[in-house]
């Protein structure tokens, strides 16, 4: 776990995380046995948190936005206008995409489309430049790149319309 955060067992409970903000704000992380989240919030100079109940999938989607994982980074949008054909794009696969199951070689993604698989994330796992002997998941989130007009062809060939 990083220095930036402290980690707690609570028996019975669950975990405990802390991280110092800035300003001498406090943000507590408690995840239950049960999967349930509780984020506690205390400002500054205040002794009264400010809390949030979630459940799983709730943080879920919290955290891939907190991470960028629902849109991507504000410095992808400038690298794109630095890069002017460069395009640099995510894209989540579902179970009925027609690039599930199948490897990064057998689909041919790279000859059949221009684009490269630079990243996949998958769950909490990070695969940087995957070989072409990865087989994608449902729920893969793709971080690609290539030209802007070889985009459409990706999509129907991994991801689907």
């Amino acid at each position: 776990m990083s220095r930036l955060v402290r980690e707690e067992e609570l028996p019975g409970i669950g975990r405990r995380y802390s991280i110092d903000c800035d300003y001498g704000a406090v943000l507590t992380i408690v995840v239950h046995n049960s999967g349930r989240r509780d984020i506690y919030f205390v400002p500054p100079d205040s002794e009264m948190p400010v809390t949030v109940a979630m459940n799983d999938e709730q943080a879920k989607v919290a955290g891939a936005i907190l991470t960028g994982g629902l849109s991507p980074p504000a410095a992808i949008t400038e690298i794109e206008q630095v890069v002017d054909d460069l395009a640099i794009e995510w894209y989540t696969l579902s179970p009925g995409s027609p690039g599930t199951g199948q490897t990064i070689e057998e689909l041919h993604i790279r000859s059949a489309t221009g684009i490269n698989v630079m990243t996949i994330l998958r769950g909490h796992a990070v695969i940087h430049g995957p070989r072409d002997s990865e087989r994608l998941e449902p729920g893969d989130r793709l971080i690609v790149a290539g030209r802007h007009s070889s985009m459409p062809a990706f999509r129907r060939l991994v991801v689907g319309d």
